[in-house]
Formats: C-alpha cells, sequence, structure tokens
C-alpha cells in the first residue's frame, strides 16, 4: 500500500518534468527561429534601405508636380510661391518673357543662398553672375539642376547673358518664391537684394 502512493508521485514528478521539457523546446525552438543568418541579415537590412529610397524618390517626384497650364501662368506672373527649386516647364513653346529687374526684400542680412536654373529644360544657355560688379562666376552655364550661390545682403545681383537667349529662374530660398526672367546675349538683370531693417 506505501508503494502506490510513490509510484502516483512518481508519475506525476515525470509528467510535470515532461511539460517542462516541452516548453524548454518550444523556447530553444522559438529563439532559434529569431536567430538570423548573416545574410538574411544583410537581406533584410537591404531591403529596409531599398524601401527607404523608394519613399525618399516618390515624396521628390510628388512635390512641385503642377500642370504644364498652371505653370505657365505662374511664369507669366514673373513670381510663384507654388514652384520648388529645379522646377521645369515640359512644354515651354508658350513662354515668351522679356527681360526684367528685380527688388527683394525683408532678408535676415549677412548672406543669402540663391538658386539659378533653366526652367525649360538643358538648353545650356551661358550667363555671368556678379555681385555689385564683382563677378563671381565668369560663365554659368544654365541647365535644369538648381546651382546655388552665396550672395551678401544687401547687394545688387547681376545676371549677364553671354550666348543663347536664355530663359531661367532665380530662386532666394529665404524669401519662399521663385522669379522668372529672360535675358539675351549682352543684356542683363538686375536683382536688388535688402535686409528687412537697413542698418
Amino acid at each position: 500500500m506505501n508503494k502506490r502512493p510513490y509510484m502516483h508521485n512518481e508519475k506525476k514528478q515525470d509528467k510535470a518534468s515532461q511539460v517542462k521539457n516541452l516548453i524548454n523546446e518550444e523556447r530553444e525552438g522559438s529563439s532559434q527561429k529569431r536567430e538570423l543568418t548573416p545574410s538574411a541579415k544583410l537581406a533584410r537590412t537591404a531591403i529596409g534601405l531599398l524601401a527607404l529610397i523608394l519613399t525618399i524618390s516618390g515624396m521628390a517626384f510628388s512635390t512641385g508636380t503642377m500642370s504644364d497650364e498652371a505653370a505657365s501662368d505662374e511664369i507669366a506672373n514673373r513670381t510663384s510661391t507654388e514652384m520648388e527649386s529645379g522646377f521645369v516647364l515640359e512644354d515651354a513653346s508658350q513662354v515668351a518673357l522679356d527681360s526684367q529687374d528685380f527688388a527683394v526684400g525683408n532678408f535676415d542680412g549677412g548672406t543669402a543662398r540663391m538658386l539659378i536654373w533653366d526652367f525649360t529644360g538643358d538648353s545650356e544657355d551661358r550667363v555671368q553672375i556678379m555681385v555689385d560688379g564683382q563677378i563671381i562666376r565668369e560663365s554659368h552655364t544654365l541647365t535644369s539642376n538648381a546651382a546655388a550661390y552665396s550672395v551678401p545682403v544687401p547687394s545688387v545681383v547681376t545676371i549677364q547673358g553671354l550666348e543663347g537667349q536664355a530663359t531661367y529662374a532665380v530662386k532666394f530660398p529665404e524669401r519662399k518664391y521663385t522669379i522668372f526672367n529672360a535675358v539675351a546675349p549682352g543684356g542683363a538683370n538686375a536683382y536688388t537684394l535688402t535686409p528687412s531693417v537697413v542698418p
């Protein structure tokens, strides 16, 4: 009679140890599943980077989308707060701009960043860029890629035509609007930059 309860306890211990073993095996199996091989880690990283690049490029292409008709209206008005830097008009056949000077005010002072590009594409017309009569770029070839120059404020920035009937855009990011202009060889456009508080 004494043996029976002992055997019963032994069976309980066997079942308990079996359950423990099953739990341990399950834990070991799940931890093995979580561990990735170096090649799997590399693949996962590559997929993550690719997704990030596609997201960023998608955002870049989605900004500044505007119909050619709406863009032509903005260009005809000579200034736009809607168009992003580097905007290119797909059909430039209707663009007819005359040369014009602009006064651009309300800068913080010190220096300003000036972006310049050909908003009609890559016609590769050439201009000279001067600040207060001093040449800062002897010959700049206009393309659809915006080029950046640092210019002092206050100053007069002059864009002089060298080769080709240049249609171009200038943007001072601090002022948040784009200016559209044209210059013939030998002609010039002046941009008078003034600070918000004159010293």
